[in-house]
């Protein structure tokens, strides 16, 4: 006995030290060469590529063109398996090595890309590259390639695990994944389907009355004309419905998130020069998150910041100026009613005249084991009229319904610049804007500062002249007129120079103002973070880097210190004392989401089935899924009503009382407190917002289970909530499930020469298992926690960790 006990104790002594030996192998196991010497064809000269204690590349060149090619190389160092699935994303390549997916989902993801056409939309933006352009992106892919084709020995793990190995880049997959990128900015897609769907539920006048409405509270007048809405309903409302389908998954742009930036003068600030602040609010649960951090100094340029996998910096700082983003929302994207022509099927009408749809074919292919060679291939036939493609063709349902197709103003309105690279090169706040003006395939709200002290902000992408309908709804092409008279110009795109109050600043809001002369968008964010931002900015006459830094931790909810307080009296009045107890919790909250809050927990609650109370009689269980999917679609129209109070919405129609909000709010209460304790249990200090709400972080290949967690997988509580500054949205149908946050904290003090405070909730490289691939995560979520990006070559050299020198060849 006592032999076969030691012989068992031996067993496990061996198996927890091979354990032990595997994890701390694995790293290595799955590393890439950050020291002494490789070659790097194509180099002019030698290239150092010097890492810091995150693991964050500085990359030494004696010229641009040098450092893109080694920015390349290093991001498939740290990158490669994120840079390939965001390839295949935007070619509608998947399925070919992910498999359909539960439900057919990645199929679907494929066959969007597809119809949208990034690919196609991308070749046709190549040929009209200016060679200036073709010096910023060719080196990048080249260098890209290198590393993909020569050093196959320390791609990352992930490859091996999923079964694939990846390709080779052309400057066209680059361009695809650029605009891939840039629809999540195109603004209202989404939007125009949900309309079309709540429209054919309630008619357009009832829809007028819950529409969606975009402030800007800069000047609130400048929200888009009620008549003019109207009339684009009223063309509208006698089509036959598109397939609900479209609204309840798929075919949507990411266009709930957001972010928050603002830069403050010399003079707000109290210093010389300006400090810019950004914080990029994307789903970033895929560990190592969104953004590459990378430095590419040369003689005449240091610039450093990040990446987000294309060739040089984004979000960051040069010798000169800093710059940040957020989402400008400018509706670049129309949805049409077609006509088809009653005497032929295959051909739509342009007023009188009858032309054939342009018909493009395409293959899928799915990984499928137990199809021949492991893989099936399914055939996609695309329409297109003058305007896009027919995005009702591919309904999962099959439904029949009116023949809708999309029209977007970047895939339309080209020109043979980029910008990026002026943008990183701009040496003031005038050529920092200039260089915005020619960003034609993203809708962003850039803020730039300079050592001059001056502040300036612009939106860069295209947005149509429309000169007829506001783009809220699906436009009825009826006579073949065109409703776009060419594009916005980019010197008349929103912005501002060196405003009297000394700072500037985006959330996403509606940013035009009220003498605008053209329709921007009838999409955008609440307005609630911006106008928090206002109240911090406003009350202080100086605003300084620290303060601008811990600002992006602000949690206080603007929305709920309006709306919570009419909650609260309306809950006190039931009779239940659960619900009672609801109420004198919201009434005693300070309206603050913070983790040991009660009170953000019951605000949201309440106001969701609140909002879904009010709704659901009239607009039945699907148009009110679809409406209430996006918050930007009804949440500031919602947000009025509520403290208007007097609405007849708030009556349910299927009962014969005559409800006001009071009731309603009590209703909702009730089953805010069911849903809660079955959930969470009856004790309501369970119900904290820091135990009902984390955001779970997942390693690149989102296993689940303890193999998971050892991949890099682990929830993190987090305050805030759609409406702070310190964000972090939920889907209105995933309670509490946060998906958009902070993808980078950024304050660039020009004021500093040596660094620059920020941080990813991931790390710089995207490897399972890699020590780098999460050890900013904790740094992250502490305000106070000093993390930073090094400038100055001194910075630079003290917190070195690693040195590479990449050259033409190596002896």
């Amino acid at each position: 006995m006592r032999l076969i006990v030691r012989i068992v104790i031996g067993l496990l002594v061996i198996a927890v030290i091979g354990l032990a030996a595997t994890w701390f192998l694995l790293p290595s196991l799955n590393d890439r060469q950050t020291d002494g010497e490789l070659a790097l064809p194509g180099l002019q000269g030698p290239v150092r590529v010097v890492r810091d204690e995150k693991a964050m590349p500085y990359i030494y060149a004696e010229s641009m063109e040098d450092a893109l090619r080694a920015q390349g190389f290093v991001a498939g160092q740290d990158r490669l398996f994120q840079l390939e699935a965001a390839k295949r994303a935007a070619s509608g390549r998947l399925s070919e090595v992910f498999g359909a997916g539960a439900d057919d989902a990645i199929v679907n993801l494929d066959k969007e890309a597809r119809v949208i056409g990034f690919r196609r939309i991308a070749e046709r933006q190549m040929e009209l590259l200016s060679p200036n352009a073709l010096r910023s992106l060719t080196p990048y892919v080249e260098g890209l390639n290198s590393y993909i084709t020569d050093h196959a020995d320390t791609h990352p793990m992930a490859f091996s695990l999923a079964g694939f190995e990846p390709e080779v880049w052309t400057v066209e997959d680059l361009l695809a994944v650029t605009f891939f990128m840039g629809w999540g900015s195109a603004a209202n897609f989404d939007a125009e389907l949900i309309a079309h769907q709540v429209i054919q539920a309630i008619g357009e006048e009832k829809f007028q009355e819950i529409a969606p409405i975009v402030v800007n509270p800069d000047n609130p007048e400048a929200a888009p004309a009620e008549e003019e809405t109207a009339a684009t309903l009223s063309r509208w409302a006698s089509k036959t419905g598109a397939p609900a389908a479209w609204t309840r998954g798929g075919w949507r742009q990411q266009g709930h998130g957001g972010s928050n930036n603002w830069a403050m003068s010399g003079a707000k600030s109290g210093t010389p020069a300006a400090v810019v602040t950004n914080d990029p609010h994307l789903d970033s649960r895929n560990l190592p998150g969104s953004w590459h951090p990378v430095a590419l100094i040369t003689p005449e340029v240091r610039v450093v910041g990040v990446s987000a996998g294309l060739p040089g910096v984004v979000i960051g700082r040069n010798d000169h100026i800093a710059f940040g983003v957020t989402n400008a929302y400018a509706d670049a994207v129309d949805l049409y009613v077609e006509t088809i022509d009653p005497d032929n099927p295959d051909n739509y009408m342009e007023g009188d005249q009858s032309l054939p749809f342009e018909t493009l074919s395409e293959t899928i292919r799915i990984k499928d084991d137990a199809a021949e060679n492991g893989i099936r291939e399914e055939k996609l036939a695309i329409r297109l009229t003058r305007r896009g493609p027919v995005i009702t063709d591919h309904d999962p349902e099959k439904g029949d319904g009116a023949v809708l197709t999309m029209r977007w103003a970047s895939a339309e309105y080209m020109d043979g610049e980029l910008g990026l690279d002026a943008l990183m090169a701009a040496t003031s706040v005038e050529e920092a804007l200039d260089a915005i003006g020619l960003a034609h395939m993203v809708s962003l709200n850039f803020v730039v500062g300079d050592v001059t002290g001056r502040i300036g902000r612009r939106a860069s992408g295209v947005a149509p002249i429309r000169l007829r309908g506001d783009g809220m709804a699906p436009f009825p092409v009826v006579d073949g007129e065109d409703n776009w008279g060419g594009r916005i110009p980019a010197a008349e795109m929103p912005g501002e120079i060196d405003p009297e109050r000394g700072w500037t600043g985006t959330a996403n809001h509606f940013t035009a103002p009220a003498d605008y002369p053209y329709v921007y968008t009838s999409y955008a964010s609440p307005s609630y973070r911006y106008r928090r931002m206002s109240e911090i900015f406003n009350d202080k006459p100086t605003i300084n880097a620290e303060e601008s830094w811990a600002a992006q931790y602000d949690t206080l909810n603007v929305f709920a210190r309006d709306i919570a307080p009419i909650m609260a009296a309306a809950l006190l009045e039931d009779e239940d004392a659960d619900i009672q107890q609801i109420g004198q919790t919201l009434q005693d909250w300070n309206h603050r989401d913070d983790l040991g809050e009660v009170g953000p927990t019951l605000f949201q609650e309440v106001m969701r089935h609140l909002a879904r109370l009010t709704y659901e009689d009239e607009l039945g269980p699907e148009a009110v899924t679809a409406y209430l999917s996006n918050w930007y679609v009804w949440q500031e129209r919602f947000d009025a009503m509520v403290r208007e109070g007097t609405s007849p919405w708030f009556d349910d129609t299927r009962t014969p009382e005559t409800e006001n909000l009071a009731d309603m709010i009590r209703r909702a209460g009730r089953a805010a407190q069911e849903r809660l304790a079955s959930d969470y249990g009856d004790n309501i200090e369970n119900w904290r917002w820091g135990d009902v709400r984390k955001i779970g972080f997942t390693g690149p290949l989102r296993l689940d289970g303890w193999v998971g967690s050892l991949t890099g997988n682990r929830d993190v509580a987090m305050p805030g909530s759609g409406e702070t500054i310190l964000r972090a949205l939920y889907p209105y149908e995933k309670p509490f499930d946060s998906q958009w946050f902070a993808s980078l904290r950024m304050t660039a003090d020009l004021n500093d020469p040596d660094k620059v405070r920020a941080v990813l909730p991931g790390g710089a490289v995207g490897r399972t298992f890699h020590p780098h691939l999460a050890d900013q995560i904790t740094d992250w979520t502490d305000k106070d926690a000093q993390i930073y990006w090094w400038f100055s070559d001194k910075a630079i050299e003290e917190n070195t960790q690693s040195v590479l020198t990449l050259s033409a060849s190596t002896s």
